[in-house]
Order: C-alpha cells, then sequence, then structure tokens
C-alpha cells in the first residue's frame, strides 16, 4: 500500500533545530516514516531513541552527499565507494534496515561512457554482495542536470534503468525522483513504464522550487494516479522545502492520493520528454 514518508532534512524545521524535535513534529502530523540525507554527522543514538518513543521508521538515508562523493564510472574510486557502503550498511542495520541512497557521481575524462558503465555495473554488483547478508536495499538516484549534477555520469532515468537491467541484482533498484526527472524533462513514466519492478524508491516534490504539492505546475492527482496502477506499493518520500506549515504536509498528500485512486485523469501528462538512453 503506498503512503508517505518525509525528508526531515527539508521539513519541519519550524519543530525544531534538531532531527528528534523534527521526528516527533513529523509524528506528530502523521508520518510513520521519515528520511535523512547525512548520517555521519548525526547524534544516532539520540535519533534513535526518538524513532522509537514515536514509533516512527526510519525510511532511508545516503551512503554520501552530493559534493562529496565517488565517480562509479572510475575504478580507481571503486574501493573507497564500497568502504562507504560497508559503514553506511553498519549504520542502517541498527535503525531497521532503512534503504541506502546511491550516486554515481560525475562522468571522467579517461574512459569513454560504456566503458564507465561497465565499471559501474561492475561496483554496483560488489556493492550487492557487500550488503546481502544484512538484508539491506541499494535504491540509486538520476539527480537533475539544472542544479545538482550537471556532469552527472546518470543523467537521465532511462540509462539508469538500463544499468541496473545489466546489474541483475534483487537488492539494488532506482529511486524514481519526480522532482529530478520533472527538473530533466522527462514525462511522467517515461523509461519507467515497463520498468517498475526495479523501482525500489520513490521521491518526489513540486516543480517549479522544489516545495510542498500544490504549489507548482505538476498534476499530482496524474502522477499519483500513474503511481497506483503501475503497481507501486511502497513510499513516496516527500523532499521538498515547504513554503507553509509542515503540519499539514501528510494530510495534503493523502487527499491527492485519494483523488488520485478515485478520479478518471490521464496519466503521463506532467512533461515532455527531452533526452534519450545510451
Amino acid at each position: 500500500m503506498i503512503d508517505f514518508s518525509i525528508s526531515i532534512e527539508m521539513a519541519f524545521a519550524e519543530g525544531g533545530p534538531s532531527f528528534s524535535d523534527r521526528v516527533r513534529a513529523a509524528a506528530d502530523a502523521g508520518f510513520s516514516a521519515v528520511e535523512i540525507w547525512y548520517w555521519r554527522d548525526r547524534d544516532l543514538n539520540d535519533l534513535k531513541k526518538v524513532l522509537t518513543q514515536t514509533e516512527t521508521r526510519l525510511a532511508s538515508l545516503c551512503v554520501e552527499t552530493w559534493r562529496d562523493k565517488c565517480n562509479l564510472g572510475d575504478p580507481a574510486e571503486h574501493e573507497e565507494f564500497l568502504k562507504r557502503v560497508s559503514t553506511s550498511a553498519q549504520a542502517a542495520v541498527e535503525f531497521g534496515r532503512p534503504k541506502l541512497v546511491l550516486l554515481g557521481g560525475d562522468a571522467i575524462s579517461s574512459s569513454s561512457r560504456p566503458q564507465q558503465y561497465d565499471a559501474m555495473v561492475d561496483v554496483l554488483r560488489r556493492a550487492s554482495d557487500l550488503v546481502t547478508p544484512t538484508g539491506l536495499e541499494l535504491v540509486i538516484e538520476v539527480v537533475n542536470r539544472q542544479f545538482e549534477g550537471p556532469h552527472a555520469l546518470l543523467d537521465n532515468s532511462a540509462t539508469a534503468l538500463q544499468i541496473l537491467r545489466r546489474v541483475s541484482r534483487p537488492n539494488v533498484k532506482y529511486l524514481y525522483d519526480r522532482y529530478h526527472a520533472i527538473v530533466n524533462g522527462e514525462a511522467l513514466g517515461w523509461a519507467v513504464d515497463g520498468n517498475v519492478d526495479l523501482l525500489g524508491h520513490y521521491q518526489a516534490a513540486d516543480v517549479p522550487g522544489r516545495h510542498e504539492f500544490g504549489t507548482g505546475t505538476v498534476d499530482w492527482v496524474s502522477e499519483f494516479r500513474w503511481l497506483v496502477e503501475s503497481g507501486y506499493q511502497g513510499l513516496v518520500g516527500i523532499e521538498g522545502t515547504p513554503l507553509e506549515s509542515s503540519a499539514s504536509l501528510y494530510r495534503d498528500a493523502c487527499q491527492l492520493l485519494r483523488r488520485a485512486r478515485t478520479s478518471d485523469v490521464a496519466p503521463h501528462s506532467s512533461a515532455t520528454v527531452s533526452n534519450s538512453g545510451w
């Protein structure tokens, strides 16, 4: 069943400066799951305590930051990447096995794109083997080329899904972030239709601005109708900075999802395709 999680990196800042305060505020608003980006500089004991107290689940955490990431197309960086996966996995096990979010890094000039894709497939298989004993799932994300990833090796959904088909491991899947995909010009469902078995997590925020649903130009009823009809049964991670109070985020998102389940809307209408796979 589809439900919503919330990035406490971006929401519930009014709940207090600490992550613990934000978790409490998110739980009070109706969220049963939260997401974080970076874990290495956090008070993990305090975070674990408040998650237990509020009966809130940690849904995902990031292996790396988008400013400090390994380039998976470069074999010289693979050992460092695997070390980061290993330490993140150790932390994740302590938090009930949230999904580990991976980035592909930037393209490099010393080898061709096909060679870099081969290297990425190899290291993702090694990462899969590394976390298999823990029961963790890895999800790889494509960020937008306009802001966060102008030089990204993985720069569209089609390429990411082709890579994942080659990796062919059940614990390595795709993080379909609709905010990034829309900014990249990807129509609703483009490349993901027919590949939903590879969809490990879904995130979203409105465009433009990366704020809550209804503040931009995206038809979220159509978006969620596509998600329902696709058969996706996971969390929708709301990953945006609210313009209004965070307290209404869960209620408003649930209303959109209910409308998506009951109304006749034509999916695949939110954006136009402006790129292709490799």
